[in-house]
């Protein structure tokens, strides 16, 4: 049940934001509908494979990007198993460590200065991403742990919103 439910608040959610980012930045909507209109040009038959709606690539850019800017989950709690050193730091086995994701990914020594921006292309900029990792952009989570539905809430975002943007 928890794999039905969790992520269905979580994807209308996401879209929510995206939907609001896209009114907000109307240059960023046309060209997404451009995208998506070169891509699916006859609406009534848009039905998308998993392939063709993962080949769009601005459509994918304005999707991390408003899950960077409104990660669904924007902490998470973790327990470590071991005794750790961290740096200078002991942390005791079975100790509580908070994870604020939603801070992690507006960090402006991560993002840059236009942390605070709705930007879909810094994606496309490998300068903009370099110290992008799995531990500071994680709208899933991350590890053993992460979303286990991910693939099926990204794909339902991306045809959603595609659907609603063409």
């Amino acid at each position: 049940m928890t794999f039905l439910f969790a992520g269905h608040e979580t994807t209308s959610n996401a879209t929510s934001w995206a939907l609001y980012l896209l009114a907000q930045h109307p240059n960023v909507q046309d060209l997404l509908r451009d995208e998506l209109v070169k891509a699916f040009p006859d609406k009534s038959k848009f039905n998308p494979t998993f392939e063709e709606i993962n080949s769009l690539e601005y459509l994918n850019c304005v999707i991390k990007e408003t899950l960077r800017l409104y990660a669904p989950v924007t902490a998470m709690r973790r327990t470590n198993i071991n005794d750790k050193m961290l740096g200078d730091i002991f942390i005791p086995k079975n100790t509580v460590i908070d994870i604020p994701i939603a801070t992690l990914q507006r960090l402006p020594s991560i993002w840059g200065p236009t942390v605070e921006d709705f930007d879909p292309t810094r994606w496309l900029n490998p300068s903009l991403t370099e110290n992008v990792t799995n531990y500071n952009y994680m709208p899933f989570g991350a590890g053993i742990r992460s979303c286990i539905g991910n693939k099926l809430a990204l794909s339902e975002f991306k045809i959603l919103l595609s659907w609603i943007s063409s």
